[in-house]
């Protein structure tokens, strides 16, 4: 085991550009790294500086087994949405939310084409369609994670992403840079896999301290120290993007292969009370959570702050 980690210290350094931290290697050498890092405690990273962690698992009926479309407390998260200016990060969504029903408009970042997901060209301003319906706003091409300089500041009321967050190598990055482009009152919608019905049902959902960590240590250095536990720990068979008695060899080798490639992999799992966690943390009130059919887990929920309308009046 120690030699297979050791070969793959150059391949993972080559491909993220990382040479300043030895994922695999010296132990008092990293001991010593992550010691610079002890200063910085979770209340420096939550925006709700009051916010105190909670230890509770979430036990609502409704959280522990998927039911089918439509959402429980749909009107409640209408009312949220409803005739707002929205940014999508990743999708287009399945249809069954109609969700692009209920958004005045909707633009879209993206960093790659995906012809899987109805995404087979991508331009910078180019149309926004989803799922052919009707011309919604523009493409934004940009990486998730930095929307600073790109995206401006509170220019969106409705910030969506639909089974994205588990691909970002720094979740509480990409959610503070879409933090950022939301107005003070504005909603947060995500959706993300609930594990028990994907392939990554073998996996522990991770906490917020350990994403806490990796946004302060930096992404490439987090993927390092965990890679080779992450594509191990998925089941393959259940992966429909592998043929049929592919191994992790194959995941690794298309995580490594491509930018695509590696924002395919879903570094992160999420349950109920960590979905929980990070809202509260970002401050966030939580409008609703709901586990639909077949694994999506679903949390919505406001930017606490005065909306620049309501200020004006």
């Amino acid at each position: 085991m120690h030699e297979e980690q050791t070969d793959l210290q150059p391949a993972l350094e080559e491909k993220l550009g990382n040479s300043s931290l030895p994922l695999f290697g010296n132990v008092l050498s990293a001991v010593e790294y992550w010691a610079e890092t002890t200063t910085t405690t979770l209340r420096d990273v939550c925006l709700n500086k009051s916010f105190e962690i909670s230890l509770e698992d979430l036990r609502e009926p409704w959280l522990l087994e998927p039911h089918g479309f439509p959402l429980r407390d749909s009107a409640a998260v209408a009312a949220v949405i409803e005739s707002r200016r929205a940014l999508e990060i990743g999708g287009p969504t399945p249809a069954e939310l109609g969700i692009y029903d209920l958004m005045a408009s909707c633009d879209n970042v993206a960093q790659f084409a995906d012809p899987a997901h109805q995404r087979p060209g991508l331009g910078h301003d180019a149309v926004y369609n989803p799922l052919g319906r009707r011309e919604m706003g523009r493409y934004i091409v940009a990486d998730a994670h930095n929307l600073t300089g790109i995206v401006a500041p509170a220019s969106y009321e409705l910030v969506y992403a639909s089974h994205v967050l588990e691909h970002m190598r720094d979740p509480i990055r990409a959610l503070l840079e879409w933090d950022h482009v939301l107005v003070p009152g504005g909603t947060l919608f995500l959706i993300v896999p609930w594990k028990q019905n994907t392939f990554d049902h073998f996996r522990a959902p991770n906490t917020l301290e350990q994403l806490a960590q990796k946004y302060v240590r930096g992404d490439d250095a987090a993927l390092g120290s965990d890679f080779e536990q992450t594509v191990r720990s998925i089941d393959m068979s259940m992966d429909y993007g592998f043929a049929p008695g592919s191994t992790f060899e194959a995941l690794r080798e298309r995580t490594l292969g491509s930018a695509e490639g590696r924002e395919m992999l879903h570094y992160h799992v999420f349950d109920f009370h960590l979905l929980q966690q990070v809202f509260y943390c970002l401050n966030y009130d939580v409008v609703a959570m709901d586990l639909l059919y077949p694994f999506h887990q679903v949390i919505v929920g406001t930017k606490v702050g005065v909306p620049a309308a309501a200020e004006a009046a």
